[in-house]
């Protein structure tokens, strides 16, 4: 009986300790799997931490960019892109989209995508676009990045101020022969007719006609010349022509009334002078405030030689801390259509070419206020009045 007991023990035992360490053992590999589980969710966790950081950065780098960027595949299709160029496309970037499906076939950046993925290597293209109803000029650099995805970059310049500057220059260019080539040509005449003609050299009066005629159409060259010199001085942003003092300002509008007494006399002009507070202190060039208000006061006199205007120049300071400086005159007037470019470079409202000058009296005018941080504007009603205000 006892032998029976110790073998049923001994088989209890053989059959439970298995167990046990069987129980024991798997409650280490669950311990295991649950750390191991905790740490793989801890990497995961990391790794989408880390996966946005980089995406972050990434997005941070394309902004920084400042141009519009596009990544695309071979196939047209969009890997990835900043606001700049989702907004010059008109797509959304958050969406890999095929931009040869989705852009339409006429527009002019699909172009550039097409001849971006059939190219071998670094293109240019230059492109026009309208964007916020402005026309502007791009011109776009694609190049081939050479990984295994074959992938291609492609950046978009805005050169449209480039582009306005190269079409300014080049009708600068144009207008300043023909202004120059008038003149000369009379004085040429003139002076072949005095060398090859002894009679009319010999002729008192009509020597001293030439002379005269030669010596006016001189005076409109040597304006001429000034005039475009002062425009390249003030659009030299290299160096800085402003000689800035303070000044009064009414002793500039003494000044320029003085110069124009004569002119003002023949066409039995008026002027009237609101300016306060006296005297009307100012900070800037003296001599380019002169120039300013020269040219305003000319050009209104020039533009109706038989018209006994009235002028008036009023000067004042505002709430918010500029200088309100108005020149107006109850002439002609400026028709609308011509309003938009009376400042434009030899751009005259009279087409008949009745009234004489360089035609960039305004040009420096308005060049030299936005030299001193200024603003002008032209506002006119034909017949009624024509008023230019400054404000700085």
């Amino acid at each position: 009986m006892v032998s029976w007991d110790v073998t049923f023990g001994l088989m209890a035992i053989a059959f439970v300790l298995p167990f046990c360490f069987l129980w024991f053992k798997m409650g280490a590999l669950r311990r295991h799997a649950h750390n191991c589980h905790t740490e793989l969710e801890r990497l995961r966790y990391e790794s989408r931490a880390l996966e946005e950081h980089v995406r972050k950065d990434k997005n941070l780098f394309l902004e920084a960019l400042g141009v519009p960027f596009l990544l695309v595949r071979s196939s047209g299709r969009l890997v990835m892109c900043n606001h700049q160029a989702a907004e010059l496309l008109g797509i959304d970037m958050n969406q890999s989209v095929n931009l040869l499906r989705v852009l339409a076939v006429e527009s002019p950046f699909r172009k550039v995508v097409a001849d971006a993925v059939a190219a071998q290597g670094q293109m240019q293209h230059a492109l026009q676009a309208e964007q916020g109803g402005e026309p502007r000029v791009y011109r776009a650099i694609s190049t081939p990045l050479g990984n295994a995805d074959r992938h291609i970059g492609i950046v978009f310049h805005d050169v449209t101020e480039e582009h306005r500057t190269q079409i300014i220059r080049r009708d600068f260019v144009a207008n300043a022969s023909h202004e120059l080539r008038t003149p000369l040509t009379i004085i040429r005449g003139y002076l072949e007719n005095l060398l090859e003609d002894d009679a009319a050299a010999a002729d008192a009066d009509m020597r001293t006609r030439a002379l005269n005629l030669m010596k006016k159409h001189a005076d409109r060259i040597v304006r001429l010349v000034e005039d475009m010199l002062a425009i390249s001085r003030l659009e030299n942003t290299d160096e800085n022509y402003l000689s800035k003092s303070e000044f009064d300002f009414s002793q500039v509008v003494d000044d320029v009334r003085l110069r124009l007494e004569g002119l003002m006399a023949r066409q039995q002009a008026t002027l009237h002078l609101d300016i306060s507070p006296q005297p009307f202190l100012m900070v800037g060039d003296k001599f380019y405030w002169s120039q300013i208000l020269f040219n305003l006061m000319e050009n209104a006199l020039k533009n109706n030689p038989e018209h006994p205007i009235h002028l008036q120049v009023s000067a004042h300071a505002v709430a918010d801390g500029h200088l309100c400086i108005c020149v107006q005159d109850d002439g002609v007037g400026i028709p609308p259509e011509a309003l938009p470019f009376v400042f434009n470079r030899f751009f005259r409202a009279d087409a008949t070419g009745r009234i004489k000058g360089t035609g960039l009296g305004l040009s420096i005018v308005k060049h030299a206020v936005e030299a001193h941080g200024g603003t002008i504007r032209a506002e006119s009603t034909p017949g009624v009045c024509t008023r230019f205000v400054i404000r700085v």
